[in-house]
């Protein structure tokens, strides 16, 4: 079969359609995330008693485990024991699975930019009679906030791409759409085309973003 460039510029602009789905699902998971990330990384970046180890064993499981598999183990697996989770909307439950699931990877860039911080500017924060909490509010975050940019900005396109999964619990966002438009037609090549094309672009433009962020971050000596 011969691709039908025809139809495929013709479905573009019904699946493109739904890219506000996808977008605030992304948007909602990333602020989640960031702020359940910024919270883990700054516990183990104290190296808080008990909690540490705890967040170890979490970061280990998240990052060892597929996303579709999370989703599905939460959306139909959990569902059977919790109602709450049961008359749960779909997007709100991809949501739930997303935000912590990039959160591991969030807490990791957001410390190693913690421990970037030259332990001589902590030295002096407290000479000065900071606290712990001054000196990380006033001293250490603002420039650890300059290196973890870049790498912030990376993990949120990962999490644009990871919400091409959402059409697996029957979210209507770019993929869903095309999923049940090429079961009505059988054309999945040029669905899925529509796919790929939409989700390149999008990341080809954050790409770009990102890079004039690395430069604006870039130290200067």
């Amino acid at each position: 079969m011969k691709f039908d460039w025809g139809y495929f510029w013709e479905t573009l602009p019904y699946v493109a359609s739904k890219l506000n789905v996808t977008l605030t699902l992304t948007i909602i998971s990333a602020v989640f995330s960031l702020l359940i990330g910024l919270i883990f990384a700054l516990v183990t970046y104290y190296k808080v008693k008990g909690l540490t180890q705890i967040l170890s064993v979490w970061t280990s499981f998240v990052r060892g485990t597929p996303a579709a598999t999370q989703m599905f183990f939460f959306y139909y697996g959990l569902a059977k024991i919790s109602s709450l989770i049961l008359n749960m909307e779909p997007v709100v439950a991809v949501a739930v699975v997303m935000s912590p699931n990039m959160s591991a990877f969030v807490a990791e860039s957001i410390r190693g930019a913690l421990l970037s911080v030259d332990d001589g500017q902590r030295e002096a924060a407290m000479s000065l009679g900071m606290t712990g909490f001054q000196m990380t509010v006033r001293i250490v975050i603002p420039q650890a906030i300059r290196v973890a940019l870049p790498p912030l900005f990376n993990d949120m396109i990962n999490l644009f791409k990871m919400s091409s999964l959402a059409f697996l619990v029957g979210v209507r966002d770019v993929m869903g759409v095309a999923k049940i438009e090429g079961a009505r037609t059988f054309a999945f090549f040029e669905c899925y085309a529509c796919v790929m094309l939409i989700y390149w672009a999008l990341t080809l433009i954050m790409s770009f973003f990102q890079k004039v962020l690395e430069k604006r971050c870039e130290p200067i000596y």
